[in-house]
């Protein structure tokens, strides 16, 4: 039987990356070069704000909303639309699994700020990456993706696997992705699981 994913587990593998004295010098460098933010943030777009009500446990609402478009950006399609209608709120589960394991809150935070602040010459943007275009927001993550610094690629894939596994531990993606859930128990027998095909 599919057993339910162990987010916050899952999610302390995926920031295993983040997780090192390595990383925590990239950022302190980047601090150190005047990348951090100074004076007012530029208010977020609504879709990449948390939702009203929505009591924050470890992320900030900044943090949030740099997850939230990350997120949207790695996953792409309709999916990034699911995410822009707040039908899926990723940056929300991961605030909760987060509050299950809080030692991982500040490498993710430090990761985040990084990827909001960090400006030329660290990377190749004058604007924080929730100000940027889709295009932009894109260019960037390629950029930790194909960089010659091992401390970027491992922001990028900390970033990608957390994304992935938040967006698509989600139940309301389901209907996106075809896929029945946890089968075996509940409203999903294991006939609908022997039914379920896998697309080439």
């Amino acid at each position: 039987m599919t057993q339910p994913l162990d987010g916050p587990r899952a999610l302390a593998e995926a920031l295993a990356p983040l997780d090192r004295r390595g990383f925590l010098r990239l950022a302190g460098v980047a601090l150190a070069a005047g990348l951090a933010p100074s004076g007012c943030a530029r208010a977020l777009p609504d879709w990449m704000r948390p939702p009203d009500g929505l009591a924050l446990r470890s992320l900030s609402a900044r943090s949030y909303g740099v997850l939230a478009a990350a997120t949207s950006r790695l996953v792409g399609g309709e999916g990034a639309e699911w995410i822009a209608q707040g039908r899926v709120r990723p940056a929300a589960t991961a605030d909760v699994w987060l509050a299950s394991v809080p030692a991982l809150a500040g490498p993710l935070a430090q990761g985040l700020a990084v990827l909001e602040w960090g400006f030329v010459p660290f990377l190749r943007k004058l604007r924080p990456f929730t100000a940027l275009a889709p295009d932009g927001q894109d260019a960037v993550l390629a950029e930790l993706l194909h960089s010659r610094l091992d401390l970027k690629r491992d922001l990028f894939r900390g970033l990608r696997s957390v994304a992935f596994l938040t967006f698509y531990a989600d139940p309301a993606v389901r209907p996106l992705i075809g896929h029945p859930g946890p089968f075996g128990r509940g409203a999903v027998s294991i006939a609908d699981a022997m039914r379920y095909e896998v697309a080439p």
